[in-house]
């Protein structure tokens, strides 16, 4: 009887984890279907930066991707947004990649150069501020 009773529980404890592996798996899907909805659709790049500022950093060598849709640059060979490109790389200066190809910093791996981009360092450094 002892033998039934055991037999019985395991079956019941078998069934009912059978029974939680497909919601684990519908929320899979629905992942990878968002996923892949974020990746059909086409996003428009930023406008070029209007204010930066290259001052000691003027021969930083940063990564950009070709896609035409894709507007930052990255200081990490494999930052996963760099790795996601489905493009070419390129490694060029930090000024080229800005002023040539109208890239802005990587919020992953490159937040620390968010800088470059402040309008008030920017007019300070070439004297287009207000001169009051």
């Amino acid at each position: 009887m002892l033998k039934h009773t055991t037999a019985g529980m395991l079956f019941l404890l078998i069934s009912l984890a059978a029974c939680q592996t497909p919601d684990k798996d519908t929320q899979q899907d629905e992942t990878q279907q968002t996923i892949a909805e974020a990746d059909t659709t086409q996003r428009q790049p930023r406008p070029k930066p209007e204010f930066y500022s290259f001052k000691g950093v003027e021969k930083k060598r940063v990564f950009i991707c070709m896609d035409p849709t894709d507007d930052t640059f990255h200081q990490q060979h494999d930052c996963p947004v760099l790795v996601a490109c489905k493009s070419t790389f390129r490694n060029l200066t930090l000024p080229r990649a800005v002023e040539n190809f109208d890239r802005y910093n990587c919020e992953t791996c490159s937040s620390d150069l968010a800088y470059v981009f402040d309008e008030n360092a920017a007019q300070f450094e070439t004297g287009f501020g207000d001169k009051r």
